[in-house]
């Protein structure tokens, strides 16, 4: 993406705008909200975003699978998916069993899968910032000459022919 220095500056005055706004949200979200609430359509909700999981991880298999161009990309949102997975999972578990296999499953399963996912991202990423360095050109003649140090056209090495033992 190639953002012109004055819309680069806008867009970094608004996403801070909403990062300084979300620390009061935050803290009254945390004095307001009831620490009990029932929701409707709650299994909708957990199968839709197991669903984008899924997604998620079968775009990093075929991403990987293809070498695409995007697998820092999608396996970034995959390892994101699987932190929010996890977090979720552990936190509305209710107290015993219940968190324990959360826990365990998050231990074992969700935050290795996401550090895997992340490592994905990682070689592409260095990889892609070793192509956008320039490649030294070759050196051109000059006008009406030969480059200095080549020799002219049917010169021939010192030991051309020769052989060394």
């Amino acid at each position: 993406m190639n953002l012109a220095r004055r819309d680069r500056l806008w867009l970094v005055l608004l996403l801070g705008v909403v990062v300084v706004a979300l620390f009061p949200w935050t803290v009254y979200l945390s004095t307001t909200l009831p620490e009990r609430h029932v929701a409707n359509h709650w299994d909708v909700a957990w199968v839709g975003f197991d669903v984008f999981l899924a997604l998620a991880l079968a775009s990093t298999v075929f991403a990987l699978a293809f070498w695409s161009p995007f697998l820092t990309l999608i396996a970034t949102v995959a390892g994101t998916a699987l932190l929010c997975d996890a977090w979720f999972d552990v936190i509305t578990a209710h107290p015993g069993n219940e968190r324990a296999w959360a826990v365990s499953e998050a231990l074992v399963v969700e935050l290795p899968l996401a550090a895997l996912c992340f490592w994905l991202s990682l070689p592409r990423a260095s990889a892609r910032a070793s192509e956008a360095v320039p490649r030294p050109r070759a050196q051109q003649a000059p006008r009406g000459g030969v480059p200095r140090g080549a020799r002219a056209s049917g010169s021939e090495a010192p030991s051309a022919g020769r052989t060394s033992r």
